[in-house]
Parts: structure tokens; sequence; C-alpha cells
């Protein structure tokens, strides 16, 4: 424990310094994957390993030791006016796992609490071992124009182009906004007398002069390109472009007005996001969308959106972070069993006791005022 505890202080004061430093490139996890700290890892990862087994073998032993104890049966005050056999007959019925041998009794209970602390230690290590398997995968970027593809990426930890085993493309990439609050004017198509100005956003329906109607499909603000969906009388008369400027769309339904957007509300970001495939000697093996928290995994390679851009020119592209963690599975095992190991030891305490004449014997989860508490309602529960 002396030994646990330097290593423990050694690994705070180590962390303190590593968080404190200055570094120019932001590269704080370099500080941590140098040798002094892993090998005060490493020692750490010993002192628990012997410690594991250590509590493995006191507790594959509990039987024999404690049966020991009872052979040379100390003086205790809880003594009952009842025979061991009936001391025996009463714990069984309080839950307890009966034993005898040579006359005398071993009650035990909670029996898998006494793991608890034993499979915390041993997720510990797991998770220990998967953080230092990770070291055995890679982590890299991405970037691509819509349309395009790539069979390499660049490694952070080598700083150069790696081969990345298949093919990755970029189908379509846009940013999802929440819906868009617009204005947009309707004039007369031949005069070009303003007739209403409308306040609407993405997804309403207005009606228009004319006894028209439009529903606003898009507003790519970019391009100043308000998308429209034009009913009259309950008849759809197709898709309708209203152009920022003096422009005018060629194919839009002839219509006695003529539409134009006029101001729009600054746009919230909702969602990024990316149809992208996967390709093998040319054939694509796998589609998929990649959004934010919603990843994209192929052979072990996981795929994350992380940034985008749009250049001077119009035209979208998106930067993708993949890395493969040979480790990870390990470190959620060991994430997972040491949440049981602690529910075992706080919900599920081991308590040993034994039966010599009439006399109880504690010998295990009866420490401190709790436990003179817990003797006390047990012996009167057996009386």
């Amino acid at each position: 424990m002396r030994l646990t505890l330097s290593l423990f202080f050694a690994i705070a004061l180590y962390s303190a310094a590593g968080t404190l430093q200055q570094r120019e490139d932001g590269r704080y996890d370099l500080f941590f994957q140098n040798p002094l700290f892993r090998l005060l890892l490493f020692l750490l990862a010993v002192n628990m390993l012997a410690c594991t087994i250590k509590t493995i073998r006191r507790n594959l032993q509990d039987r024999r030791r404690h049966f020991a104890v009872l052979a040379n049966a100390p003086a205790s005050r809880w003594t009952l006016s009842a025979p061991a056999a009936s001391i025996g007959e009463g714990l069984q019925r309080q839950g307890y796992l009966v034993q005898e041998e040579d006359g005398r009794i071993l009650a035990q209970r909670h029996l898998p609490g006494r793991w608890g602390s034993t499979l915390v230690h041993l997720s510990c290590l797991l998770i220990m071992a998967g953080a230092l398997s990770s070291s055995l995968g890679f982590v890299g970027t991405i970037h691509l124009y819509n349309g395009d593809k790539s069979d390499s990426y660049f490694d952070w930890s080598s700083q150069s182009d790696r081969p990345l085993g298949f093919e990755f493309r970029l189908d379509h990439f846009e940013p999802v906004y929440y819906p868009i609050e617009l204005q947009f004017v309707a004039l007369d198509a031949v005069t070009g007398q303003e007739l209403a100005t409308l306040t609407t956003r993405e997804g309403e329906t207005v009606l228009l002069p004319g006894g028209y109607s439009a529903k606003v499909v898009r507003y790519y603000f970019f391009e100043e390109d308000l998308v429209l969906n034009i009913y009259k009388g309950g008849m759809d008369l197709g898709i309708y472009h209203a152009l920022g400027g003096k422009r005018r769309a060629e194919k839009n339904p002839p219509l006695p007005l003529l539409l134009k957007p006029l101001a729009y509300r600054d746009p919230l970001l909702q969602q990024l996001r990316s149809e992208v495939s996967i390709l093998k000697k040319g054939e694509v093996v796998r589609r998929g969308v990649i959004t934010v928290n919603d990843p994209l995994s192929y052979e072990g390679v996981t795929f994350y959106q992380t940034a985008y851009n749009r250049d001077k020119f119009g035209f979208w592209s998106a930067g993708f972070q993949l890395g493969r963690d040979p480790g990870e599975p390990l470190v959620w095992i060991g994430s997972i069993t040491m949440v049981l190991g602690l529910l075992l030891a706080f919900f599920r305490p081991y308590q040993a006791l034994g039966v010599v004449g009439q006399t109880l014997i504690p010998l295990a989860g009866f420490a401190g005022a709790g436990g003179e508490s817990a003797l006390q309602r047990l012996q009167e529960k057996l009386l």
C-alpha cells in the first residue's frame, strides 16, 4: 500500500507539471507519452498486479483460513443461549451460506461482494492494457472536395502520408442549418411594380398575389437562391428559383409574378453532413453518411466529421479525422467491469462469521461501529 500511494503521488505531481507546462504546439499528449511517465504507469501496473494476485489467493483460501481462526477462537461477547446447530439454521434463514467442520460452523454472505475489489483491480489493469495497445493504432486526417477520393491519409505520429488500404470518397457535403427566416418580394412581371413583401421561413407556405401560394423549400444564402414550390387552386405548378440581383432562372414555371429574395436572418448551423463511399479496386463496397457524433467505421478504421470549408469559387470541402484503436474494446470492457466491481463491493459487502459452541465469532465485514450494529441486529434476529 505504501508503494501504491507513493506511485499515485508521483503520477499526480508529474501530471500537474504536464498540465501547467506551456506548449506552443498545444500537444499536451506528447508530454504524457515520454518514457518517465510511462515508467511510473508501468510500476503502478506491476504493483496493482501483485496486489490482485494476492487478493485472489486470499479469496480462494478464505474457507481454510477462517476455519483455522475458528480452531483457536478468541473470546467473544456474542454468546447465544442456543446450540450451534440451531444458530446455523438461523443464519441460513438470514441468507448465509453455512458450512460445518469439526463441530465449528462457518457462515458467509454476499460471496460475490468478496470479489468486488479484485474485479476493480483487474478492470484497472485491463484499461491500462487497452491504453497501451492503442499505441499500435493510428490517428490521421483527410481533407477532400465534393467528388474527390483518396487512398492515403496524413499520419499524425509520422507526420507523413500513409496508405489507407482502400479508397475513401466524398460524394457530397453540405452544412445543414436550422430553418432560415427570410423575406422576399413579389413584383408584377410586366411593370416591375411591387405587389407584396412576405416574411416567412423554410418549410412554411405563404399566399401570393393573384391566388397563388408558395412553399419555401430551401434558401441557399451563399448563392442567393430561394427555392419555392408554387401552387394555384390546389395544382402544383412546379419549382421556382427566386434569384438575387438581376438574375432570372431559365426554367421557372410561367407566372405573372417575379419573385426576388430581399433579406434573411443569419442562419444557425445545425449539423455537418457528408455522404461518403468506400471503394476497393474501383468498386463501391460501402456507402454511408457521416455527421458530427455519428462516425463511419470500416475494417477497424473510424471516420469522424471534424471540419469544413467553402473556397472563393463556391466549392465545398470537408475534413475528416480517422483512426484505428485496437485497445478501445479493452477500455470499454474494463470500464463496465469496474462499475460492476464497485457495485458489488459497496452494495453486496462480504460478511463472514463463525459459530463455536454458542458463540458468534465475527471474521469479516463486521469492523467498526457499523459492524457492531450489524452484529447486534443479527443477534436479535437469531434470538
